[in-house]
């Protein structure tokens, strides 16, 4: 299990157990379900501490390798050409010629104070999760400092359906868990029996989907499909069958999650990962969840 010496992964797997057309839902479902343990809270919430501890310690360990402050220019690439030949081929890639121009950004954004970004900048949207992937923390640091760019303004978009850089989060972090959940059960990766699990269907249907702008699957797609390009069977997949490939793929999971931690912060947001996490595994398995006001007034899941 990744980062099993600071994420505390038996807290969550000891309180989930295997159950094939489970006879107490109608219509019966074969996944993982809660034992109901008395420390089952505890247990789960020890978990989330853990695990967004780590994030956190990442992001803040990669950002002290970066400048405190950005100059804020108004010409000149956001990311190399390199990256335009890797995303050429998608469907209608936002990793354009236009986009790699910051004056794009600029002039999109308005010339009225304050400047601002809308649901008609979703293929802006789209770079930034392409620019956390590949790892151009520089740049992308300099647009959240640049006063603009109004980077924030794309983070959370939507229009009936959601596509903005937040999507970075769930679509790493669901499979982030449940893959390293499956290897402390090998039980369940014998002969393939995971693959009749319904999380693991919605987990492959999660990370790889196609909807507007969306570039947040293409690391996924690259490790389930090999390309950049979605398919819809899942026939012929074996996640576990190369483990060292499974570990590089959870290791670019977590990597996705603390780029965007750090960047999140750098944009003024406060990222609730105990409660983001807590929510991912009442989707996953449905571990039950109650939601808490917080000091600031926002509402927080955690196990209960």
């Amino acid at each position: 299990m990744h980062q099993s010496h600071n994420i505390a992964w038996d807290s969550l797997s000891t309180n989930l157990t295997f159950i094939f057309e489970n006879k107490a839902l109608t219509p019966r479902r074969t996944d993982l379900f809660a034992r109901q343990l008395e420390s089952q809270a505890a247990s789960l919430n020890h978990f989330t501490r853990t695990i967004a501890a780590t994030i956190r310690e990442f992001a803040d360990t990669e950002r002290a390798k970066y400048p405190t402050k950005y100059p804020a220019p108004s010409t000149g690439p956001l990311f190399p050409n390199k990256l335009l030949l890797r995303y050429c081929d998608p469907h209608f890639s936002s990793i354009n010629d236009k986009n790699q121009s910051i004056e794009n950004w600029i002039e999109r954004a308005g010339q009225e104070p304050p400047p601002g970004y809308t649901t008609s900048h979703g293929d802006l949207a789209d770079v930034v999760k392409v620019l956390i992937a590949e790892n151009e923390m520089d740049q992308l640091l300099m647009l959240a400092q640049h006063p603009r760019v109004p980077l924030t303004d794309l983070h959370s978009l939507s229009w009936g359906h959601s596509f903005g850089w937040d999507h970075v989060v769930q679509w790493a972090l669901e499979p982030y868990i449940f893959f390293n959940v499956l290897l402390s059960k090998p039980e369940l990766i014998q002969k393939g029996r995971y693959k009749s699990m319904d999380s693991y269907r919605r987990v492959i249907a999660l990370a790889t989907g196609s909807g507007d702008y969306d570039a947040q699957s293409f690391p996924h797609r690259e490790f389930f499909w090999g390309s950049l390009e979605r398919r819809v069977s899942t026939d012929g997949l074996d996640p576990f069958g190369d483990v060292e490939k499974l570990h590089e793929y959870l290791k670019t999971c977590f990597s996705l999650l603390y780029r965007y931690d750090m960047l999140a912060r750098e944009c003024g947001r406060d990222v609730n990962w105990e409660g983001i996490v807590a929510r991912n595994i009442n989707v996953l398995w449905g571990v039950k969840v109650d939601y808490i006001e917080d000091k600031a007034g926002d509402w927080i899941a955690r196990f209960v």
